[in-house]
């Protein structure tokens, strides 16, 4: 390699590093015993099952970097006859081999560091924290506390009362599935929590200390703000559903699935996540993994069905996309045609070892989040076939996705970095296989680029929920949306508390009210669509199928 070809290539490898980083600095910080205590607040499930995944890739990208180091090592010994001495290189490589091993060490170790998971008693939450707590296991991060959040104790109204009732039974699931670990349940509270007094109370349940989850004031909930309902254009092939993890982004992406298929009959809607921690199958209350699956209409009954009866119309399909296996499925035909590459070399009696080793391993430096890249390219194959007329995308939680969006850019300068130094071998031998692979993929890539920036095809719907943070996010999203020229003309706010009389929800409709209004306010060029708070788990078909006729005021 030439000095330009590795900057050019490290340049685009590191993605992901920032966050390695962040765990290196808190090491450093218990290293130096600035602090007794540091708690980090992790990104949602399937964000922060990558991340603490990190230093294992790290310790790849480490081992790939000392194999061209190695032959550097090799020549300098054999054209000088010198004894080596290590250089930069080797003492950086080292010193980032030591940083990571200590984070490793840190991560599992038991007498210093825990992992709490917050819940909370609905059965999606449940199933999510049962694949955390199996993902944290794998990598020996150790939990001995799991919080319950949002448990509901008022009864001032039927609203409270069915959603209490419906808290019943995952309450229960949760004391079986976790019963060996230390439940701590905090209460729902009317208002949102923010502030020291907000937060101390919060903290008083934590410690034991149990106070009244409903203040004794009542609160007299402000005008409600008109809701629009969405309307889509009618060429739409690709709509995109994004937010803040927990808002609700699966359970709508899943309504408008069952929306347009139902209005569109003669045209195939395939709703699909990417998100590393699916919950398609818990939205739908059926299975789905990584086979396409269809959920059928009947035009007789008008109802939707999950069986095989061969009188009902299959124009909806689900997918829950495994990125990690498409990934792996890339790099192992890869590895086997650079493998075949350089077997070109033995014919004539020659191996170039050190040049088969870095090319083979090549691709662990590829930029983290190209996985979910090979998401998408599986979907605009099944768009290339015609398999489809309608995609739906359930993304991941708002800064998963903000660097989602970033990935065409830098995937296409990753892949024409990387086709550069396969080319260095086009003189000696035939790159097809191995050439073609990476080709195809940045063609896709960019095709990828020109179907999200397209405000005829595609339309991105912005969820969020009436809170600070919500909307906070909510800034950050549009604003990125903007920057990378993607379409988004709509905004579902989610969990609105209905009006009741109820000192409880009044509370908290007051509070919720305000926000909406300030949505409002500070988008007034998008179509804002209010989505109810339901006093029970929005879960299967007929839920779904009542918010998709809220959302499009479809009242027929």
């Amino acid at each position: 390699f030439e000095q330009q070809d590795i900057a050019e290539f490290f340049d685009l490898s590191l993605p992901g590093m920032d966050e390695v980083m962040a765990i290196i600095e808190i090491a450093n910080l218990l290293k130096e015993g600035t602090y007794g205590v540091l708690i980090l607040d992790t990104a949602p499930t399937g964000h922060t099952v990558r991340m603490l995944n990190l230093p294992e890739q790290m310790r790849k990208w480490i081992g790939v970097v000392d194999l061209m180091q190695h032959k550097h090592r090799y020549m300098f010994t054999h054209f000088t006859g010198k004894k080596y001495v290590k250089d930069e290189c080797d003492i950086f490589l080292e010193d980032l081999s030591s940083d990571i091993d200590r984070v490793k060490k840190l991560l599992s170790n038991r007498e210093t560091t825990r992992f709490v998971p917050v819940t909370i008693p609905e059965h999606m939450s449940i199933y999510e924290t049962k694949r955390l707590i199996g993902s944290l296991e794998k990598i020996h991060i150790p939990v001995k506390e799991i919080i319950v959040n949002r448990v509901a104790e008022s009864e001032g109204c039927l609203f409270c009362r069915a959603r209490k009732g419906d808290q019943k039974q995952p309450l229960i699931e949760i004391e079986e599935a976790f019963s060996r670990y230390d439940l701590i349940k905090v209460p729902l509270f009317p208002n949102e929590i923010r502030g020291i007094g907000g937060l101390t109370r919060t903290a008083d349940y934590l410690r034991g200390i149990a106070g009244p989850s409903v203040p004794p004031k009542t609160a007299r909930a402000i005008e409600k703000q008109a809701s629009s309902c969405l309307t889509l254009k009618p060429d739409l092939e690709f709509v995109l559903l994004g937010g803040k993890g927990g808002v609700g982004k699966t359970s709508l992406a899943s309504a408008m699935a069952l929306y347009l298929a139902r209005n569109n009959q003669m045209k195939k809607v395939l709703v699909f996540s990417t998100d590393p921690a699916h919950s398609l199958s818990d939205s739908f209350d059926l299975p789905i993994g990584g086979r396409i699956t269809p959920i059928q209409w009947s035009v007789v009954s008008g109802q939707w069905s999950v069986t095989n009866d061969q009188s009902l119309i299959p124009n909806l399909f689900a997918l829950e996309i495994d990125a990690n296996r498409l990934w792996d499925k890339f790099k192992g035909n890869f590895k086997e045609d650079m493998e075949k590459v350089f077997n070109k070399f033995l014919g004539s009696g020659t191996d170039i070892k050190f040049d088969r080793e870095v090319m083979t391993e090549m691709l662990k430096l590829a930029p983290p989040g190209l996985d979910e890249i090979m998401a998408l390219n599986k979907i605009i194959d099944l768009r290339g076939e015609g398999a489809f007329d309608i995609f739906i995308l359930d993304t991941s939680p708002t800064g998963h996705l903000l660097r989602f969006l970033e990935l065409p850019d830098m995937v296409r300068e990753w892949l024409m970095a990387f086709f550069k130094l396969l080319l260095k071998y086009s003189g000696v031998v035939s790159l097809a296989g191995a050439a073609e692979k990476a080709l195809v993929l940045s063609k896709n890539v960019r095709r990828i680029q020109d179907i999200l920036t397209n405000p005829e095809k595609t339309d991105f719907i912005a969820v969020t929920i009436p809170e600070a943070m919500g909307f906070l996010e909510l800034e950050r999203l549009l604003s990125a949306l903007d920057a990378a020229g993607i379409p988004c003309d709509h905004i579902a706010v989610n969990k609105v508390v209905p009006l009741v009389d109820c000192a409880f929800c009044s509370i908290k409709r007051a509070e919720q009210q305000g926000y909406i209004k300030k949505i409002h306010s500070r988008f007034p060029d998008r179509t804002i669509v209010n989505v109810p708070l339901f006093p029970k788990q929005v879960c299967g078909i007929p839920d779904l199928d009542e918010i998709s006729r809220i959302i499009f005021k479809d009242n027929d």
